[in-house]
């Protein structure tokens, strides 16, 4: 089975299985708790940037092993969603919302970025 450079044993496997499944999950439940704005999806923005967060902690943290298998890619593969912020955005598009269009993919852009930072300055505080 193939993880990008190399086999995964099964129990890999069984940890992104079980991952994915509490992070779709976790998903349904945190966006749809988020308040939609006027016509910002803020329920994927949130998810987004919480993910982002949450992953650059682990990652600048070093963590590896059974955790990345488990919360990396399994829960904050499924918790994220680039492709239903894709598909808002195009919405947006669509519904001639450009303003808000740009609004959105600036915004998902600018606060998963800063998220990152952010998770990377906590480690470096830690």
């Amino acid at each position: 089975m193939w993880d990008g450079g190399g086999s995964t044993s099964y129990s890999a496997v069984l940890l992104v299985g079980i991952g994915g499944t509490i992070g779709a999950i976790l998903r349904y439940l945190v966006a749809g708790a988020v308040p939609r704005s006027s016509v910002i999806p803020t329920g994927t923005l949130t998810v987004n940037v919480i993910g982002s967060f949450i992953l650059s902690y682990l990652t600048f943290s070093g963590a590896n092993g059974s955790i990345v298998h488990f919360v990396n890619i399994g829960i904050l593969g499924s918790f994220t969603t680039f492709s239903t912020f894709s598909y808002e955005s195009f919405r947006l598009l669509e519904e001639n919302e450009l303003t808000y269009f740009v609004f959105n993919i600036g915004l998902n852009l600018f606060m998963c970025l800063a998220s990152v930072k952010a998770g990377q300055l906590l480690v470096n505080l830690i």
